[in-house]
């Protein structure tokens, strides 16, 4: 008996040691295309790829256990969660911080995308965001479909604090009134957009 158990458990730990770097991979393949690799689909793949060959009691609590072990044991692997309670993965190899989250809220509610990457704009900055940064990567939003949602946000009382301001050469900038007054606002989107270029 105990012969035996010495014998599993060196295959086990190994099963789960290339699980683990497989697991890793499968992260940094994902942030280094741009996405975002969500736990369900970390599962799905486990079990496509029959990573644990050894049987397990239960076979999803093994992956969330090597999952565990390799985010917390790798510098560049972080976890994400979102407002449903689902976790993200991506490897700080290929992505910031900052564009990761902003796929995670790609995921959930466009308006509160658009309110919150103003927002943290114009706190940290501070600076009003140009509306057609929203139609870049990793927005990829069309014109049109932001026109549109902020005059949704216009609508709730949750956005009231996003507004506009336009430039004399005519470019929308979106500000947050928790952070910017309007008329410092107006003059930050001046200087951004015509100022800056006609003063080197």
């Amino acid at each position: 008996m105990i012969k035996a158990e010495n014998v599993v458990e060196p295959k086990m730990v190994k099963e789960g040691e290339a699980a683990g770097r497989a697991i890793a991979a499968m992260i940094r393949q994902s942030s280094e295309a741009s996405r975002l690799l969500s736990e369900s689909e970390i599962h799905r793949r486990a079990a496509d790829q029959h990573l644990l060959t050894s049987p397990a009691a239960d076979p999803a609590e093994e992956v969330g256990n090597i999952l565990k072990k390799v985010v917390e044991g790798s510098e560049d692997l972080h976890e994400l969660a979102s407002q449903d309670g689902s976790r993200h993965y991506y490897s700080s190899h290929f992505m910031t911080g900052a564009y990761a989250r902003i796929l995670l809220q790609k995921k959930g509610d466009q308006l509160r995308l658009i309110a919150e990457t103003v927002r943290e704009n114009c706190a940290l900055y501070p600076r009003p965001v140009p509306l057609d940064i929203f139609t870049q990567p990793p927005f990829d939003l069309a014109r049109q479909e932001v026109l549109e949602d902020l005059e949704r946000m216009a609508a709730e009382e949750e956005y009231r604090d996003i507004l506009p301001t336009t430039t004399s050469a005519s470019r929308i900038f979106l500000y947050s009134t928790l952070h910017l007054e309007p008329e410092y606002a107006s003059m930050l989107a001046e200087w951004l957009d015509v100022g800056q270029f006609n003063n080197p």
